[in-house]
């Protein structure tokens, strides 16, 4: 944007139309103190060139928008799961904006239900679906496309609407292994791919490794996963994609120490979080938390998590066609609290049917 579209004092005027400065762009890659030199202004006179320069970009990004807006772009943002039973506890499904979290302990159906994603993503919106693509980046290994082409085979075989796309062509998939490569994915490369292509889902499957591993310390951790919510954030909401980030659990916290941060506080009590430990508890076997902490909790939209109940051998043998397990909405904003049971076989993920009420 040039910067003689904009209104300035005139004293801030005289100094730009004396200097080389033409664009936003030549302000804002110069700190306070360099336009000060530069321009011979006063620190009063730059901050407030800054300020106004910073205003510009802010609106042409992020335009205002109405009540009437929002509530007309909120009456088709949901995601469908692709089952009746478990979109009812889902209050419908995922949003198509912000981020969802998908927690639970290993082997719960995380993966599974990411897959199904895929794919009910491709439907089309009276389906339920967001008529696009999908990424998925994986931090665990390679994709899972052995039990993505059994789903997609499944999808075909029930919707006939379906047949005739090449559902697999339609998801784009990247493995990574460790943050740095992760951080160059989402500030650069799929701001690119998405404005290139019509991609209406990002996953990170998981995102708890890789910032697990590469900071150990916790301040530095929570700046960067603050940094890069807001990024995901800003892409969610640019174009319009649904953010899912799979996440592990831990029962680390629950310990005496677990219950503070070490945030180089000597008083302890100012870091009790055992009343929110206890409100994040899951269900399943043990005591276990989401990962990654307070700092993680407070900037995702949505948690879903996903968990075994605790059966005998003989009680697994006896319903392993179906082996319910239970999907719960521990905080939506289109949602209370709520959860219910459902089960995985070839097809993909099935609600069981309960008529009772399930809000916890």
């Amino acid at each position: 944007m040039e910067l003689r579209d904009l209104s300035f004092r005139p004293r801030i005027v005289d100094a730009l139309n004396r200097s080389t400065f033409e664009t936003v762009a030549d302000v804002l890659s110069r700190d306070e103190e360099q336009l000060c030199g530069t321009l011979k202004i006063s620190a009063k006179d730059a901050a407030e060139l800054v300020h106004a320069c910073v205003q510009v970009i802010t609106c042409s990004l992020y335009p205002p928008k109405t009540a009437l807006q929002l509530l007309n772009d909120a009456a088709h943002c949901m995601l469908s799961t692709g089952d009746t039973e478990i979109d009812k506890i889902l209050g419908g499904g995922i949003l198509s904006r912000g981020i969802t979290e998908i927690v639970g302990e290993s082997g719960t159906g995380k993966t599974q239900l990411c897959l199904q994603f895929c794919l009910t993503v491709q439907f089309p919106k009276e389906l339920g679906g967001l008529d696009g693509g999908a990424v998925y980046i994986s931090t665990n290994g390679m994709f899972q496309s052995k039990r993505f082409n059994q789903l997609t085979n499944s999808i075909q075989l029930h919707h006939s609407c379906m047949r005739n796309k090449d559902l697999t062509d339609n998801v784009h998939c990247v493995t990574v292994y460790n943050f740095e490569v992760l951080r160059n994915i989402v500030y650069c490369q799929l701001p690119v791919l998405l404005s290139r292509n019509n991609i209406r889902l990002v996953i990170i499957d998981t995102i708890t490794a890789v910032i697990q591993d590469a900071f150990k310390d916790f301040r530095k951790r929570a700046i960067e996963i603050f940094c890069l919510s807001a990024k995901l954030k800003e892409i969610s909401d640019k174009f319009n994609t649904a953010i899912i980030c799979v996440n592990q659990v831990t029962s680390d916290a629950l310990s005496k120490e677990g219950f503070y941060e070490p945030l180089d506080c000597d008083d302890k009590e100012c870091w009790n979080y055992a009343q929110y430990y206890k409100q994040m508890l899951l269900l399943g076997d043990g005591m276990k938390i989401p990962a990654l902490g307070l700092s993680w909790s407070s900037v995702i939209n949505t948690r879903i998590s996903l968990s075994r109940p605790l059966r005998t051998l003989k009680e697994t043998i006896c319903t392993m066609a179906k082996d319910p397990r239970v999907i719960t909405v521990m905080m939506a904003p289109h949602a209370p609290k709520r959860a219910g049971q459902f089960y995985i076989d070839n097809d993909g993920l099935h609600g069981v049917v309960c008529n009772s009420k399930n809000n916890i």
